[in-house]
């Protein structure tokens, strides 16, 4: 009798056996590794970066260009476009953030294999000394205005500055922007900041731009520059066709 249930437990392990190594057979046993590739939609070579760091001190304002809101863009990375990103720039360290889909995180972008991206409808360069060896300085640059002969740059970077507040004497930080604002011809940059360093940037066509500036009124203040340099260059680029 025993011997018998023996045979027959046997049997019923083996008969499991057989019917679980067909079912495993018929599995698909993706390593990890390409696991996570697929998962990610071929994205996965810009999520290799590390943690965004976390800003746990009391602070004012944002270590983001505008705000902690991600943009929908893209980013040319490695000599490939990869499109529908959710990006944004943390202009304190100068890093661009990716988020990476179903998950509550992000990744910081190889800086290296940044070429270019979009964050909505702003365009940025990656500006390396190597490429552009007069550039004041290597980082991400958004360019307002581009052709052929002229390109205007602008950089934005915030600086983290100590700050005591009068009423309780704590300690904490603000974040204060400086912005930057270039004209890149014939490989050299030209800082701009006013009407007079336009006209030296762009001397060839100095009399034909000051009437410009005169006749649409532009201005160069802060909240004017932008604009003023943008339909500066758009005037120069007429007159070169």
């Amino acid at each position: 009798m025993i011997q018998s249930c023996t045979r027959t437990i046997t049997l019923l392990f083996l008969c499991i056996l057989s019917l679980l190594s067909g079912y495993l057979r018929g599995q698909d046993h993706t390593p990890v590794a390409r696991y996570y590739v697929e998962q990610s939609g071929g994205y996965s070579p810009l999520y290799n970066g590390k943690i965004p760091p976390l800003y746990n001190m009391f602070y004012e304002g944002t270590y983001y260009l505008e705000s902690d809101a991600y943009y929908p863009g893209t980013v040319v990375y490695n000599g490939k476009i990869y499109v529908d990103m959710q990006l944004n720039l943390n202009v304190h360290r100068d890093e661009l953030y990716v988020r990476i889909p179903e998950y509550n995180s992000s990744s910081v972008l190889l800086k290296a294999h940044v070429e270019s991206f979009t964050m909505g409808d702003m365009h940025f360069i990656h500006i390396v000394k190597e490429k552009w060896p007069t550039a004041p300085e290597q980082g991400y640059y958004r360019v307002l205005y581009q052709e052929s002969d002229i390109t205007v740059l602008k950089r934005t970077v915030k600086r983290m500055n100590s700050s005591t507040a009068a009423n309780d004497r704590k300690v904490s930080y603000v974040f204060e922007e400086n912005t930057s604002f270039y004209i890149l011809k014939n490989g050299l940059f030209h800082p701009v900041k006013r009407k007079s360093s336009v006209l030296t940037a762009l001397p060839e066509m100095r009399k034909e731009l000051k009437h410009h500036i005169r006749d649409a009124k532009l201005k160069f203040g802060k909240d004017q520059r932008e604009a003023s340099l943008v339909s500066c260059a758009i005037q120069y680029q007429r007159k070169e066709l």
